[in-house]
């Protein structure tokens, strides 16, 4: 197609090529990205609860609330994938939702991968289940995203206005924070919490 786009920096102009082709098949519509990446998603899911019922994450007490912690990981695969779809519809200025340009356009694409990578830092830990070095650095990483995360929702709560017609506003700096407290807790008990696997 001849529609000229504009790249928000130089890494979706390397990534130029697929980002055209992606968005030709019309994968940046949310109507198409959503439900496709929903289901990789739920695929994920699925895989990974196989691994967590044999490496003791559901051991002890832990099991009692097993309903808790399966929408909480599912939260993060969901957030996995659509957070890396979001990143590359967001290396387009075309496909920012934004009426015109805007001074941190350049770091959307980027944001969103960040995203990426935290969560699979998390998903990491929670396969891996045990407290090496490594996982502990992992950890850290997890909890720098958790703070960012924080800092977010808190920004949502303060500076956007609370209204239940449109939760995605200032309502939703409740929901973040506490999902992300929840992880938190999570991340506490795999490195401080008294049982190894729980």
């Amino acid at each position: 197609m001849g529609v000229h786009v504009t790249f928000t920096n130089q890494l979706g102009e390397m990534l130029g090529p697929v980002l055209l082709w992606l968005r030709n098949l019309g994968f940046f519509e949310w109507y198409v990205y959503m439900p496709l990446m929903t289901a990789i998603s739920v695929g994920l899911f699925l895989i990974l609860i196989r691994r967590l019922n044999v490496n003791g994450t559901f051991a002890g007490h832990r099991s009692r609330l097993r309903w808790l912690w399966h929408a909480a990981y599912f939260g993060l695969c969901f957030l996995t994938t659509n957070a890396m779809a979001v990143g590359l519809k967001t290396l387009i200025v075309e496909e920012l939702d934004y009426a015109t340009r805007v001074w941190f356009e350049a770091y959307v694409g980027p944001l969103h991968f960040y995203i990426v990578a935290v969560t699979l830092a998390y998903l990491t830990l929670i396969v891996r289940n045990v407290r090496t070095k490594c996982d502990q650095a992992l950890g850290l990483f997890v909890q720098v995203g958790l703070v960012a995360g924080y800092a977010v929702g808190m920004f949502r709560v303060f500076n956007e206005p609370i209204s239940f017609t449109d939760p995605t506003t200032g309502l939703s700096g409740f929901v973040l924070c506490a999902y992300f407290a929840l992880y938190n807790y999570d991340l506490y008990q795999r490195f401080f919490g008294i049982e190894r696997n729980f």
